[in-house]
C-alpha cells in the first residue's frame, strides 16, 4: 500500500471514530436526560401522592365517621329539593390545609370512599394554572384537582365542573376511569364535597367517554357553565343521562344542580371521561360542637 493511501485509510479510520464518539455521546445524553425526565417525573408522582395522603389525613376520620352517619338518613329521591340537615367537624380541615400550605385557592375537599379521588379542590384565575401546580403552588407534573375558573366556589352554579390528571401513578383523577367499568360505578355512587360551610353529597348518574378535537371542541360541551335559559341546561343533563354507559336508578333534571368530573382517557389526547352526579343532600357544618360527626 502506498503512504498516499495509507493516509487516507488513516483519515477514515479517524472519521469513523470521531463519528463513533459523537454518536455515543448523544446517545449517552438523551439518555442521562430521558433518565433525568424520568427521575423527575417520578419524583413528582411521588409528591403528589405524599400530598394526597395528607389531605386523607386532614379529613378522611371524619368523613368515615359523615359516611356511616349518611348511610342511615332518609334518602332523596327525584326532583326534590334537598333536605338540609346539620353536621358537625370537630375542627375546619379547609382552615387546616389552607394554614398548611399558605395557598387561599384552597376552596374544598373532594371524596369518594375507598378510592383515590380524595383531594383538596383549587380555583385558580385560569385552567391552566393548577394543570401542572400542586396544593402548594409548586411546580408538579401531576397537578392538582381544580375547579372550572368560571364557576362560582361555592358551587352554587347549575353545572360545576372538576378537573384533574389521569395520572399512570394512581393520583388525581386516575381513579375516574374506572367509572367505565359497570361495577365500580355500582361500588362508589357517592361524591361527597367539603367547602366553607356545607357537605354536599351528590349520587353519580352518568359515566362516558367524548371526544375533543385539536381546537378543543367537543361532540358534547359537557363544561358548560353559563345557560341562555332553563331548557339549555335541562338538554345537557338529558344528553348525559342518555350517554352514560350504565344504567341507574338515580335520574337527574333540570331543576338538579350538577357536580362533573372530568380527565382525559390517556388512549389519545382527544377523549375525556366524564362522571357526573346530582346533589341529593346538603348538610350545615357546625364546627363548635364537640362531636365530629353528629346529628341534628
Amino acid at each position: 500500500m502506498s503512504k498516499e493511501k495509507r493516509k487516507k485509510v488513516k483519515r477514515k479510520k479517524s472519521k469513523l471514530v470521531y463519528v463513533a464518539v459523537a454518536i455515543m455521546l448523544i446517545s449517552g445524553g438523551a439518555l442521562a436526560y430521558y433518565g433525568y425526565d424520568y427521575f423527575l417525573y417520578w419524583q413528582d408522582g411521588r409528591s403528589a401522592q405524599a400530598n394526597t395522603d395528607i389531605v386523607r389525613n386532614m379529613f378522611g376520620e371524619q368523613m368515615d365517621d359523615i359516611g356511616q352517619l349518611i348511610s342511615i338518613l332518609p334518602h332523596v329521591e327525584g326532583e326534590q329539593e334537598p333536605e338540609m340537615m346539620r353536621i358537625a367537624f370537630d375542627t375546619s380541615p379547609l382552615d387546616e390545609a389552607r394554614e398548611l400550605t399558605g395557598n387561599p385557592d384552597i376552596i374544598g375537599f373532594l371524596y369518594v370512599a375507598d378510592t383515590n379521588i380524595t383531594n383538596v379542590i383549587l380555583h385558580g384565575e385560569d385552567n391552566y394554572f393548577y394543570l401542572h401546580r400542586d396544593m402548594f403552588g409548586n411546580r408538579n407534573s401531576n397537578g392538582s384537582v381544580f375547579m372550572d375558573f368560571r364557576n362560582a366556589p361555592d358551587f352554587t352554579d347549575r353545572n360545576t365542573i372538576l378537573y384533574g390528571h389521569n395520572m399512570n401513578n394512581g393520583t388525581m383523577f386516575h381513579n375516574v376511569r374506572f367509572y367505565m367499568q359497570q361495577e365500580f360505578f355500582e361500588a362508589h355512587p357517592l361524591i361527597k364535597v367539603v367547602i366553607e360551610d356545607y357537605l354536599f353529597v351528590y349520587e353519580i348518574f352518568s359515566a362516558f367517554s367524548t371526544r375533543v378535537d385539536r381546537a378543543y371542541r367537543m361532540d358534547f360541551d359537557y363544561i358548560q357553565v353559563l345557560f341562555e335559559d332553563d331548557e339549555e341546561f335541562a338538554g345537557l343533563v338529558e344528553e348525559m343521562m342518555r350517554r352514560s354507559l350504565h344504567e341507574t336508578d338515580v335520574v337527574a333534571s333540570g331543576d338538579d344542580r350538577i357536580l362533573v368530573l372530568s380527565t382525559c382517557t390517556n388512549v389519545n389526547r382527544n377523549t375525556r371521561y366524564v362522571v357526573a352526579a346530582r346533589l341529593a343532600q346538603v348538610f350545615l357544618i357546625d364546627n363548635e360542637s364537640e362531636s365530629a360527626a353528629e346529628y341534628y
